[in-house]
């Protein structure tokens, strides 16, 4: 059991302390988790020290990282008009699939700095995890930056609530449509929808999931839905539809993007329309993911120990291959944990081609779930003599 709180970071640090040490004494297995946002009357702890994503680092109360949500996502979660389609995230065509807007040559930096980003996220956010940024030099999380502040805060993994998606703001499908190319077939935006749930269910840390977004929903570009009933809030458990395109969102927080909403519709050309049996195939993959992180305890880990220990990135620094971020999990350091599996190398492929990763392969397959899935293009990824062959547009886990 848990309990979420709402723009936490208006809450003392302590009052949070003292409930969850209350509700620890009635059911000591409690979550606590929340936003963790620095704002307002009472921002940088003008009157009171916040339970704020950078004080709350290693007590195990969760915090929702917009690290890793804005990476993947692209933009900002209040931007609008022409800006929401310029800001691309690497889930969504950045620098590897640009639309328009995005001149690839002026994408690089940003592109790289978000890869680093994620690779923080994957690792439960940690502040110290130690790793290889995009300049080759050695760092940890908290010296990725984002904006003014640190990439990495947390503490343990339990700090972290990885995410990219919830009730606010645009949907992970509608905010995908805003931001991919036009040319990209149906297919292929879905692939997308299924990478982009793959990040937070494959990363350490807490993932959180927003109701259908598996099942593709849309709200039809609106940006907060909680005033509008079922029209756009509705949720089709049946696969028969994503709710997507069903009217232009009201005009209250919407209406400077009704034109890039008319003009994207257009010309994608029906490109961004879905059947059911894409809901469905979307559904069955994210279940997939689901089972993986279920069945192995290499992707729960519990310290920052045994993250920092673990957890190892490669494809890293200046000469990194462009859409690839190849994250590997050892059980050979320190105790046992996974009874099935000796090592766990996931490659996430954002690119829309197929992707060839070196690594010492030798007794790695591709995992036993995804090998049997319902993904043609995820079982034709493979291990070869030299490493792994990626599909596009992929989240491979390879096992050993």
């Amino acid at each position: 059991d848990g309990f979420r709180f709402d723009l936490m970071g208006h809450q003392p640090k302590d009052a949070m302390l003292r409930a969850r040490e209350a509700v620890w004494a009635v059911d000591p297995d409690n979550y606590f988790y929340g936003e963790g946002w620095n704002f307002g009357e009472v921002a940088n702890n003008a009157q009171f020290v916040q339970a704020i994503q950078s004080e709350l680092t290693g007590t195990e109360i969760g915090t929702f990282t917009d690290r890793m949500r804005d990476a993947i996502r692209g933009g900002a979660p209040f931007d609008g008009a022409e800006g929401i389609r310029r800001g691309q995230g690497i889930s969504n065509g950045l620098y590897v699939i640009p639309n328009e807007l995005q001149p690839q040559d002026l994408q690089q930096q940003e592109y790289l700095l978000s890869m680093d980003q994620v690779r923080v996220g994957l690792a439960a956010n940690l502040e110290d995890y130690p790793l290889t940024n995009a300049k080759g030099e050695q760092v940890t999380g908290k010296d990725i930056p984002y904006g003014g502040a640190p990439t990495g805060y947390a503490g343990d993994p339990a700090d972290t609530v990885n995410y990219v998606s919830k009730h606010d703001n645009q949907t992970l499908w509608d905010n995908n449509q805003y931001r991919i190319a036009y040319h990209v077939s149906s297919d292929d935006r879905v692939r997308m929808q299924n990478l982009s749930l793959a990040y937070p269910l494959l990363s350490q840390g807490i993932p959180f999931l927003h109701m259908g977004s598996e099942l593709l929903r849309s709200k039809s570009f609106l940006r907060d839905s909680y005033d509008y009933g079922d029209w756009f809030n509705f949720v089709d458990f049946s696969y028969q539809s994503n709710n997507y395109n069903v009217g232009l969102p009201p005009a209250e927080k919407d209406k400077d993007n009704w034109e890039v909403i008319s003009k994207l519709l257009k010309n994608n050309e029906g490109r961004d329309m879905v059947t059911p049996a894409q809901i469905k195939f979307a559904a069955d993959v994210f279940a997939e993911f689901i089972a993986i992180r279920s069945q192995s305890p290499l992707l729960r880990l519990r310290t920052a120990e045994q993250v920092k220990q673990r957890v190892a990135f490669h494809n890293t620094g200046k000469e990194q291959q462009a859409g690839l971020i190849v994250m590997s999990i050892s059980d050979t350091v320190g105790e046992n944990l996974d009874k099935n599996y000796q090592a766990m190398v996931v490659v996430f492929n954002n690119s829309g081609k197929v992707k060839d990763v070196v690594y010492t392969s030798q007794g790695y397959a591709l995992h036993p779930i995804q090998a049997k899935g319902v993904d043609t293009q995820t079982k034709s990824s493979k291990v070869t003599a030299s490493g792994f062959t990626v599909a596009p547009l992929t989240a491979a886990v390879f096992v050993k």
